[in-house]
C-alpha cells in the first residue's frame, strides 16, 4: 500500500510544471542489440529524489481527464526529442489505458509515429467499460501504423479473451514469471505454458525483468524474441546516454 499521501492537485501541479517526465527503458533482442525503448513515468521531485509510477499512477488511473492529461503530457515531450533524434528503426511503447486513448491522444500518437514507432502497451487488468469502441479505436490506430502490445501478460483474470479479442502485435511477460526462472522449476514450467500459447497466436514476446545473465542465458533458450530489464539498463531520461550494448 502507498504510504505517501499524495493529492491530486500535487499530481496536476506537478504535470504542468513539467516535473514528470518520459524515462526510457532500453528493449533488446537476443543479441543485446537494441530494437526499442518503453517508456516510463517519472516525477522528479528534487534533484536527488524521483517519485515512481506507484506513488502516483493508481491515484489518477480511474480519473479520465487527469489521466489523459499526464498521457498528453508525455507524449509532447516524447515528441520534442524524436522530433530531434528521429529513428524509425527502433519503436517506443508506452503505457496507455483505454479510458486515455481520447482523440487528442490519439493525434499526437499518430504524430510521434513520425519520428519513431510507436507502440502502444494495454495492461492486462485495463478494465475495458466499452469494448466495441476501442476495438474501433485500435483499429484505426493500426491502419496509422502503430502497433498494439498486451502489457503484464499473467497478472489478470481474462488473459484468453484479450488475446483471442483483440489484434495485439506484441505480448509483454510480466518480470513475476520471469525472476528466478534459472533455479524455480515450477516458475519455468508455467513461464514455458504461457509462452506455448503466445505463440499459439504467432505474437513475439517481450520479456520484462530480466536482471541478471544466467536468467537472460536460460530465456534465450524458451524461443523469446525480446528482452528488457536492469541487465541492460535502468530506466534513464531522455537527456541522458542511452542504451549501449555491452558487446
Amino acid at each position: 500500500m502507498n504510504s505517501i499521501a499524495i493529492k491530486k492537485t500535487q499530481i496536476t501541479d506537478a504535470i504542468s510544471t513539467g516535473k514528470i517526465q518520459p524515462f526510457v527503458q532500453p528493449i533488446v533482442n537476443i543479441n543485446k542489440k537494441l530494437v526499442g525503448y518503453e517508456v516510463l513515468a517519472r516525477w522528479i521531485v528534487s534533484e536527488h529524489k524521483i517519485r515512481l509510477p506507484l506513488h502516483f499512477i493508481p491515484i489518477i488511473k480511474d480519473d479520465q481527464q487527469l489521466s489523459e492529461r499526464l498521457t498528453i503530457s508525455l507524449l509532447q515531450q516524447l515528441i520534442k526529442h524524436f522530433t530531434l533524434h528521429k529513428n524509425n528503426n527502433l519503436f517506443v511503447s508506452i503505457n496507455i489505458y483505454s479510458h486515455s486513448l481520447t482523440s487528442s491522444v490519439i493525434h499526437l500518437l499518430t504524430q510521434l509515429n513520425i519520428f519513431v514507432n510507436v507502440v502502444i502497451e494495454i495492461l492486462e487488468n485495463d478494465d475495458i467499460s466499452n469494448i466495441n469502441n476501442f476495438k474501433i479505436i485500435l483499429h484505426y490506430l493500426k491502419i496509422k501504423g502503430i502497433k498494439i502490445a498486451l502489457d503484464d501478460f499473467g497478472c489478470g483474470n481474462n488473459i484468453n479473451d484479450r488475446l483471442f479479442d483483440y489484434p495485439f502485435d506484441y505480448v509483454k511477460i510480466d518480470k513475476l514469471f520471469v525472476q528466478d526462472i534459472d533455479h524455480d522449476l515450477e516458475k519455468l514450467k508455467s513461464l514455458q505454458s504461457m509462452i506455448k500459447l503466445i505463440h499459439y497466436f504467432n505474437l513475439p514476446i517481450i520479456a520484462e525483468g530480466v536482471e541478471n545473465e544466467r536468467v537472460f542465458r536460460k530465456l534465450t533458450t524458451l524461443d523469446i524474441e525480446m528482452y528488457q530489464g536492469y541487465l541492460f539498463s535502468k530506466p534513464v531520461a531522455l537527456k541522458d546516454k542511452l542504451y549501449q550494448p555491452s558487446f
